[in-house]
């Protein structure tokens, strides 16, 4: 993820949670993907942009940390989200400290990942998911590079946000290294489907269950 992927999401955090605040598209997969873990799960929301989908989860009962490397995002998140924790971390990089989780929520945040550092995120996903705690990876489903979502323009800026696109089949040989097991996947408004976006749940298991 280069430094004008990180300014794009700077630059549109204001207007991001001024649209999605409001939309409950996703309230749904979110509804879903908690019947799955205990009351009052930890989730951790990865890429969680400026809050909006954490709030959601706190509403329904979560402890929720959001981590995103744009700091702007979690400034927004902050001052609309302030039941939930939000701090500036690459999720290429998680640190052992913000310690273990119910679930792990990474909706549209994988997308940026290049192939090459998958297995790391993946990696870090296992790192940080409880034993037996289960894992939503929300992408774009397919191969290469959605080119016609990675050429933006946004103010003066023209920016190269590049948007890749995996398939479940990658996802599972990517994840069954990391003891990450796929379960299903998960529901998402057909609109979302229409548009590419695939739900897919794994479970963090014993090694060698």
């Amino acid at each position: 993820m280069n430094d004008e992927i990180k300014l794009y999401y700077d630059l549109t955090a204001e207007t991001t949670a001024d649209q999605w605040y409001k939309e409950t598209i996703l309230q749904p997969t979110i509804d879903e993907f908690m019947k799955l873990l205990p009351p009052y799960p930890a989730i951790l929301d990865l890429g969680c942009g400026p809050g909006h989908e954490s709030r959601r989860m706190a509403a329904n009962g979560a402890r929720v940390l959001g981590v995103d490397f744009s700091p702007e995002c979690i400034r927004v998140a902050r001052e609309r989200t302030p039941e939930c924790r939000f701090e500036v971390m690459d999720l290429r990089r998680l640190e052992e400290r913000i310690g273990k989780f119910d679930g792990v929520w990474a909706c549209a945040s994988l997308i940026h990942i290049n192939p090459c550092e998958l297995p790391g995120v993946v990696q870090n996903i296992q790192s940080v998911l409880k034993i037996g705690g289960y894992a939503a990876l929300i992408v774009q489903d397919g191969a290469g590079v959605k080119e016609e979502w990675s050429e933006l323009t946004v103010g003066p800026y023209k920016l190269r946000r590049t948007v890749y696109c995996y398939t479940q089949e990658h996802l599972v040989f990517v994840a069954e290294p990391a003891n990450l097991k796929f379960v299903c996947r998960g529901y998402l408004d057909e609109s979302l489907e229409e548009q590419g976006w695939r739900n897919y749940i794994f479970r963090h298991i014993y090694e060698g269950e």
